[in-house]
């Protein structure tokens, strides 16, 4: 018998929304307990008001007395209608880490891309250093304040903490946020000083670096956990390379190609799974982009084809071709990994398409001194 739960349960986080009048610190608690990067708040008749971020709270750093009604930021509203990846759209659309669920009109929960992730059971099919953000840790001693920047400006759900490059612990977000705006309140309650948040920014991150994380090889396949909780990624030699961040991992992955108005074609990857499907289209825009800056672009195309190879593997050929108002530069590439192949495709691509634009460039510097000379 079919499951009659909706498909994006699993996702939701049920929490009730909180008021306009609420207080930052109230929202921080919240986030902390429940693990969510945005808190929902509705008006006094119960309707949607907004939401309140994490990133905006720390990047802004709100005293923890202020009323969320003068910072919330309003987002669309999901519901058992949009398919999650509608859903992995709209968070890098709308720049937020979570969006508010609701049912028959009420808002009841909360979907992160964590959860959103962790609900597509993405597996990744190719190595960790293709869907790595490359970042430099933290150290012990650093203090939270450079924490706190880090993970704000960067939408991190946590940053690595290392010693001579080896990693020893991470720095959570939810940590983070309970630390600047919960610790006060304790100390305030036991009759201490309260203490104001600067205070506790200059503290060292290693007052609430947490010692359990997952970590995961460069070269190595990420599994679903590693993928929606992050892990950190390390060198061969056991060093810190980066991160794997789930928000973070769905901006990167998912770059608005019908939004760039950039003359680019992509074929061949509807039988890629989810990731590799959109490093491709990532990696294909940002070079469509960049000659784009530097030359007439007509159009780029990418084409993928696979064909059959011992046994159930499939091998890859990649077709690159860049049309310019005066020029066309072709270029391919073959082998196992569908990304690698368009990687090294579109690279070869764009490094033909640069020499071409610095003969052209040297050529006109020679005929401009030439004609100054018999001037």
């Amino acid at each position: 018998m079919a499951s009659s739960r909706p498909p994006l349960s699993g996702a939701v986080v049920r929490i009730d929304p909180l008021k306009l009048d609420d207080i930052v610190s109230l929202v921080a608690e919240k986030m902390w307990r429940f693990e969510l990067p945005v808190v929902p708040v509705v008006d006094s008749e119960g309707k949607y008001a907004g939401i309140v971020s994490i990133f905006s709270i720390l990047k802004s750093k709100y005293q923890g007395n202020t009323k969320i009604r003068s910072v919330l930021e309003k987002v669309p509203i999901v519901d058992s209608s949009y398919s999650l990846t509608d859903i992995a759209r709209m968070f890098v659309k709308t720049g937020q880490p979570g969006l508010p669920y609701a049912e028959e009109g009420k808002i009841v929960g909360v979907i992160s891309a964590r959860r959103l992730l962790e609900t597509m059971g993405l597996v990744s099919r190719v190595a960790a250093r293709y869907i790595a953000f490359p970042l430099e840790p933290l150290k012990p001693d650093d203090p939270i304040e450079k924490a706190r920047k880090l993970l704000a400006e960067n939408g991190l759900r946590f940053a690595p903490v290392a010693e001579n490059g080896k990693p020893v612990g991470v720095v959570r977000i939810y940590d983070l946020v309970n630390f600047i705006y919960n610790t006060p309140l304790r100390r305030e309650r036991l009759g201490e000083i309260k203490g104001e948040i600067s205070y506790f920014l200059e503290q060292p991150v290693s007052k609430i670096m947490a010692t359990n994380f997952r970590a995961v090889n460069i070269d190595g396949q990420p599994t679903t956990m590693d993928i929606a909780e992050g892990s950190v990624v390390l060198n061969a030699n056991g060093t810190v390379y980066g991160i794997i961040s789930p928000y973070l991992l769905l901006r990167r992955l998912l770059p608005a190609v019908e939004e760039a108005n950039i003359p680019l074609r992509i074929e061949g990857v509807e039988d890629l799974d989810f990731i590799a499907r959109n490093l491709v289209f990532r990696k294909a825009l940002e070079v469509a982009r960049e000659i784009a800056q530097r030359g007439r672009l007509l159009e780029m195309s990418v084409v993928i084809k696979s064909r059959e190879k011992a046994g159930e593997r499939k091998r890859y050929d990649a077709y690159v071709s860049i049309k310019l108002d005066k020029d066309t530069f072709s270029t391919s590439s073959s082998g196992w990994d569908p990304v690698a192949v368009t990687f090294e495709a579109v690279d070869s691509a764009y490094k033909v398409f640069s020499k071409t634009k610095e003969k052209k460039r040297d050529r006109r510097i020679s005929l401009a001194r030439l004609r100054k000379a018999f001037s």
